[in-house]
């Protein structure tokens, strides 16, 4: 007479695919950060291209216009060198355009500028949840990003002086 066997080898047992299970968890705990880094390293790529572009056309605009000035965030919609739809929330990803400042050249008696025509803009983060850096760029084509905390943005030198800000290469 034949026996039958007692143990049914179909399938995994409990203990296995518990053990299946956690290393698929401290596999995804170990990866989810790095995926996280890689995602807003990207978005501050992003915003650095894109604020290098705007000092570009910055640019353009001055060497087009006769008064040597650069332009406001309207004036560039105006000439196109910023896509038309764009606003300043909505030019670059998870980010707003917090400052578009531009001085004029002042003028002398005899007509001659006393200094050149400047300009200033400030890409903040839209949330602070995803420890995005606050980036901005001057008239003389530096990337520069904000070091210090959020909170003191407004009463340290934030946006009196940005050129006292890191500069990026």
């Amino acid at each position: 007479m034949g026996s039958r066997p007692l143990k049914n080898d179909i399938g995994f047992t409990l203990l296995e695919l518990l053990i299946i299970a956690s290393i698929i968890a401290i596999i995804a705990a170990l990866a989810i950060p790095q995926l996280l880094n890689a995602r807003r390293s990207a978005w501050e790529n992003r915003c650095k291209l894109t604020l290098r572009a705007i000092g570009s056309a910055e640019l353009a605009y001055f060497d087009a216009t006769i008064e040597n000035t650069y332009g406001t965030f309207e004036a560039m919609l105006s000439t196109q060198l910023v896509q038309p739809g764009y606003s300043r929330s909505s030019l670059i990803d998870n980010y707003s355009i917090m400052l578009w400042d531009v001085d004029p050249p002042t003028m002398t008696f005899g007509g001659l500028p006393a200094y050149d025509s400047s300009f200033t803009i400030i890409a903040i983060p839209r949330s602070q949840r995803n420890k995005l850096r606050t980036f901005g760029i001057c008239d003389d084509q530096t990337l520069r990003v904000f070091v210090g905390r959020m909170e003191n943005f407004e009463n340290t030198f934030g946006l009196k002086d940005p050129k006292r800000w890191e500069p990026l290469r």
